[in-house]
């Protein structure tokens, strides 16, 4: 029985003879299985492979959203402890002869700080107005050099305060009335004031070249309470001022019109 064979020819414009290639039809009925099995296999592969990828994805999105979110609570943590440490120390600073109510406990807008000395029952309260409870006054003039930054997961990479440079020695004023609870100097901010205002809002002004004001002392909006310096961590005159209310930081620029003309930091252009 002759055997039966398959000839291809390959011809190429080049070249004038064909190319030949003979093989009989078990040998071709061979490759054609084979490439039957190849697709069998690659579309069983598929159905059976394809699910597992792509939940192995969804599993590696589902894992890193996890680590995303652990981060944000080691950040909350992290900002809690910081909180209470303060608020800890503001107690420890303020001591039990020292009463600052909250604003939605009294009936007007006022504040009363018993005397530290007398106790004289005819010590009228403080009145002010609640306007001058908030920090909308600028410390200083001058120009922001870097702004606001809270979107970091790590907390190290958060800038909770803005930096306004101004020529050293000029006065810093207290932008809202208040108490100070601290007046003394730090590793990161030199010389830096805290003070507390009525409603729940605390400033922070770092860097100072020295500060004019004591612990427990009363001061009204606007008052001198230190000099610009280049105390502490700091690359130049500067004031670094924080605006904080119920444990969370505000943009001092949200809260003071002036500042957001005067903006010139990386951020504003787009750096």
């Amino acid at each position: 029985m002759k055997k039966r064979f398959y000839t291809l020819h390959l011809i190429r414009d080049a070249q004038t003879n064909p190319v030949k290639l003979s093989f009989n039809i078990v040998f071709a009925r061979l490759i054609i299985g084979l490439i039957i099995l190849v697709i069998a296999g690659i579309i069983a592969g598929a159905i059976f492979f394809l699910p597992k990828a792509l939940k192995y994805n969804s599993l590696v999105a589902e894992n890193n959203q996890l680590i995303k979110d652990r981060l944000k609570v080691i950040q909350i943590l992290s900002d809690y402890n910081r909180v209470r440490q303060m608020d800890q120390y503001i107690r420890s600073v303020l001591g039990a002869d020292l009463n600052i109510p909250s604003l939605d406990s009294l009936n007007t807008d006022s504040m009363f700080i018993p005397p530290m000395t007398n106790n004289h029952s005819s010590e009228k309260p403080i009145e002010i107005s609640y306007l001058d409870n908030i920090p909308i006054y600028p410390p200083v003039d001058g120009y922001i050099t870097q702004g606001f930054i809270d979107d970091h997961v790590l907390t190290r990479d958060n800038h909770y305060g803005v930096d306004i440079a101004a020529p050293e020695g000029v006065p810093v004023r207290a932008s809202a009335s208040g108490v100070v609870v601290f007046s003394n100097w730090t590793h990161d901010l030199g010389y830096v004031v805290i003070l507390y205002h009525p409603n729940g809002y605390f400033t922070i002004y770092g860097h100072n070249l020295r500060n004019v004001i004591e612990e427990h002392q009363y001061i009204t909006r606007g008052e001198i309470i230190a000099y610009l310096g280049n105390t502490g961590i700091s690359n130049g005159p500067h004031l670094h001022f924080e605006i904080w209310r119920e444990g969370k930081p505000i943009d001092p620029q949200n809260m003071i019109y002036s500042y957001r003309k005067s903006d010139i930091s990386v951020k504003n252009y787009g750096g």
